[in-house]
């Protein structure tokens, strides 16, 4: 028990059960409590049980998913492919590989290695291989894009290994660090490092190392630096129409769009792209790694929350940086809805915590405001929407839960158009658990519960 207190009346107490199997009832100040596995009770007057956690009795809401608006004309999109550095354009320079997040200082994600080199091989075929601790990389020879890699909970230091074709004389190559994010926990954390380790070229009979070499850099991509994700960024380079020129990694993608009207939540659906970043009206709505899935063989996350506040009536624009080789043709603009609610509680269950609001301190000692308390379903739908229909209603002991359902052995016949007085044609409606709302107990000594899907 953790006990806080006040003056002479003030008092506030957690009960904390850490056994993730067992119900335990406790004494505390001459009181019974039970604990669930694995919760903690709150008690604002060190009396009353407000809040436990295993007996959460928040609506359960079914999401419906609209497209609004594919993307798919290909008139309306277009493309500029990222400049690929060479050690030319570059102002940093080092003779080794510089740690990528103490170079960035977390300005981009992103942070070029550049090098250029003679080819004095006698060998005919060539091997590029490079270790690293970034989250991915990219790599470019010559300007062309030759292959890529990226770590996993299981592999912090992702090898390339890709065959690449050399010139006679001068060679560059253009190694493109990201970050999906900073490590912002654990130990030793100010060991964390990033970026490129070694970089080596083997031919048939020899091997160059090139980790201690003239390396040059650059943070960011060009198109980060020039903003074109904004209006007034994106004039300063040239779009080409899509698919204009052969594709390439790294190519920002442009078009407008309108907002769909009502006010239901704006999603952007990615599920076609691989891995970058969207922006729109010049506000990033975050990374998105499409490409990179969870063990059951799917994304993590394919839908991205667009906020209302961010978009006009029309001509929104939409930029997005695409490092691998997604389809923005596939992006559709999609509205979600609630189209079901549903509440299960329990007799066992808490009242709401709200029920604690408004009350003064002199109350504190005062027993009988508790009468009346009672364990609630409360069903609310999203502003503008009425409840039109009762899809199940069960007082008693219903099987299941919101999502599967079935009368029980004990069930309520007045659970329907009780339930159907209360709540149809309302927005909210709150019905307690409690056999005289329901006219009788149809099964004395079983305990009770309410659940209403509608």
């Amino acid at each position: 028990a953790f006990v806080y207190r006040g003056n002479s009346v003030d008092c506030a107490a957690f009960l904390v059960n850490n056994d993730t199997r067992k119900t335990v009832v406790v004494t505390f100040q001459d009181s019974l409590y039970e604990l669930p596995p694995k919760s903690i009770s709150i008690l604002p007057d060190c009396k009353t049980v407000a809040f436990n956690t295993a007996k959460v009795s928040t609506q359960y809401n079914t999401r419906a998913v609209e497209t609004s608006k594919k993307l798919d004309s290909i008139v309306k999109w277009e493309e500029y492919k990222e400049t690929i550095p060479t050690f030319e354009d570059t102002s940093l320079r080092a003779n080794m590989l510089l740690e990528h997040m103490n170079t960035t200082k977390d300005n981009s994600d992103y942070l070029w290695y550049t090098f250029r080199f003679q080819n004095d091989f006698s060998d005919a075929e060539y091997v590029l291989n490079v270790t690293s601790s970034s989250h991915v990389l990219h790599a470019f020879v010559n300007g062309s894009f030759v292959g890529s890699t990226h770590g996993s909970f299981k592999t912090k230091t992702p090898i390339l290994e890709s065959k690449i074709t050399l010139n006679k004389g001068t060679n560059y190559i253009s190694l493109l660090s990201g970050m999906v994010g900073l490590p912002d926990s654990g130990a030793y954390l100010e060991r964390r490092v990033a970026g490129i380790n070694t970089v080596r070229v083997k031919g048939e009979h020899e091997i160059k190392d090139f980790t201690r070499y003239s390396w040059g850099y650059q943070v960011g991509l060009l198109g980060e630096k020039l903003q074109v994700y904004t209006d007034s960024g994106s004039n300063k380079v040239k779009w080409n129409t899509y698919g204009s020129s052969t594709h390439q990694r790294l190519t920002w993608y442009r078009t407008l769009f309108d907002a769909p009207a009502g006010k239901d939540p704006v999603t952007l659906n990615l599920e076609s792209m691989g891995k970058g970043e969207a922006w729109i009206n010049g506000q990033s709505i975050g990374r998105y790694w499409v490409s990179f899935l969870t063990p059951k063989g799917i994304p993590s996350q394919t839908r991205y929350n667009v906020p209302r506040s961010f978009l006009k009536r029309t001509d929104n624009l939409l930029v997005i940086l695409e490092e691998e080789n997604g389809y923005p043709l596939g992006i559709s603009i999609d509205t979600i809805s609630i189209t079901k609610v549903c509440g299960h509680v329990s007799e066992s269950h808490l009242p709401p915590v709200i029920s604690w609001q408004g009350q003064n301190k002199t109350e504190h000692n005062n027993s009988k405001k508790h009468h009346g308390r009672r364990p609630k379903v409360q069903l609310q739908c999203p502003p503008g929407r009425n409840i039109s229909r009762i899809l199940f209603a069960s007082y008693g002991n219903p099987t299941g839960d919101c999502e599967n359902y079935a009368i029980g052995s004990c069930h309520s016949f007045t659970s329907l158009p009780t339930i159907e007085e209360a709540c149809m044609g309302k927005r909210i409606c709150t019905i307690p658990v409690w056999r005289k709302k329901f006219g009788n107990d149809p099964c004395p000594g079983i305990p009770k519960t309410l659940l209403v899907d509608a």
